[in-house]
């Protein structure tokens, strides 16, 4: 159970300790060793304790629509839509005005949040069309994993396996799905290419609170749920190294402001694709997942 279902709720005082700590940490960087050291340490932060949903703006929206919403299947979809409309939009419109409008839409009470901008449409029309096919989210979810597991096992490429189901059913990324499936991640589907998928695959995959929870909640309802949560969360069936780092122009602006501080101009890069590169470069050297670098650059 996570700090809402004990009586903890997200709240602003939460966001304010959290962003404090991943300034300071942000600041304190004096080697490349040190930045990673700080940057894990953020991480865990950030994944314990669900504190970056405390955030003023957007708290009561995400409390009441995806965390604390009594039917954990429907926060679950909600929580996938607004990962996919978090695109060229400041972050308190996603997770207020555009989390309610796809919450109406989704009830069938008001028209497609964004409207006709079609990068975040694409990915909303399929995965409403998956909505009707299967019923909810989790089932879907329970079923993908089941098949990558039963046909894979304890395999290398299991989080692209499933990245390759999600890009043909939920978001639209058609001519990646086949390397996907196959275990590989193509060189244009990167954390630079496509920061908002494989920030949805960071929080479903590596978050130890609020997200965790609701997905626990949500898969549990059916059958088989409980088996396809086991096997998610464990690390030798899909592992958290394979999450991609998601980059946008703030993570590499504050990428290059780092490096620059610390004189290593070889990880200085001018696009988020090559952020990325670098980022998966360093953590594969320190067996940690590229995305432990997000909490510290997003939020300095």
């Amino acid at each position: 159970m996570c700090r809402i279902c004990n009586g903890n709720p997200l709240n602003p005082l939460g966001f304010a300790k959290f962003e404090k700590a991943i300034i300071k940490a942000s600041r304190d960087v004096k080697t490349q060793e040190q930045f990673i050291d700080n940057a894990i340490k953020i991480d865990r932060i950030r994944f314990e304790t669900g504190d970056e949903w405390g955030e003023p703006h957007i708290v009561d929206s995400v409390r009441r629509l995806i965390f604390s919403n009594p039917d954990p299947d429907d926060g679950l979809l909600l929580f996938t839509l607004g990962c996919w409309l978090d695109m060229q939009a400041k972050y308190v419109i996603v997770w207020n005005k555009y989390l309610q409008q796809a919450k109406n839409w989704i009830d069938g009470k008001g028209p497609i949040p964004r409207g006709s901008f079609t990068p975040t449409t694409t990915h909303l029309m399929l995965t409403k069309k998956l909505i009707e096919k299967y019923g909810n989210i989790s089932q879907w979810f329970i079923q993908k994993i089941d098949s990558v597991t039963e046909n894979r096992g304890k395999a290398k490429g299991n989080i692209y396996r499933l990245a390759g189901e999600i890009c043909n059913d939920l978001y639209s990324k058609p001519d990646a799905v086949n390397s996907l499936r196959n275990g590989i991640r193509p060189n244009l589907f990167s954390g630079g290419d496509h920061k908002r998928f494989w920030m949805y695959v960071m929080f479903l995959r590596r978050d130890n609170s609020v997200v965790r929870c609701l997905f626990k909640r949500a898969l549990s309802k059916f059958e088989d749920g409980q088996k396809a949560i086991q096997r998610w969360y464990d690390s030798d069936y899909f592992n958290p190294v394979e999450c991609e780092l998601p980059v946008d122009v703030w993570v590499l602006t504050n990428w290059n402001k780092i490096f620059d501080r610390l004189k290593v101009t070889s990880y200085q890069t001018k696009y988020p694709s090559q952020v990325a590169a670098k980022a998966r470069e360093i953590a594969l050297n320190n067996n940690i997942s590229p995305s432990t670098f997000d909490a510290i650059l997003f939020y300095s």
